[in-house]
């Protein structure tokens, strides 16, 4: 099973999208856990339908915090009880092109 995390925007805000994918059917829960750059935490449930979506609020980078990634991990709990990290990313600010 796959869930994207995106790009933080100009605003610190991450969003984070369920692909589904094999074995979805067998997924109880998918916690979100966001760390942003000056340390504090945000856990949030993502829901287990394709296409499900949050958004978290990251650091938006003022002052000595400009341009610092936040880090999100993505974990999976399974219907019988297994637990696994399946994404563990820095999220960065979205680059000009």
């Amino acid at each position: 099973m796959t869930v994207d995390v995106g790009e933080k925007d100009y605003l610190g805000v991450i969003p984070v999208i369920f692909q589904g994918g094999m074995g979805q059917v067998n997924v109880k829960l998918i916690d979100v856990k966001l760390t942003r750059t000056d340390g504090t935490t945000q856990v949030a449930t993502l829901g287990t339908k394709k296409g499900d979506t949050i958004e978290l609020e990251g650091t938006r980078g003022s002052g000595s915090l400009t341009g610092q990634p936040d880090r999100v991990e993505v974990w999976v709990t399974l219907k019988s009880g297994e637990r696994y990290k399946i994404v563990d990313k820095l999220s960065l600010y979205r680059t000009r092109d």
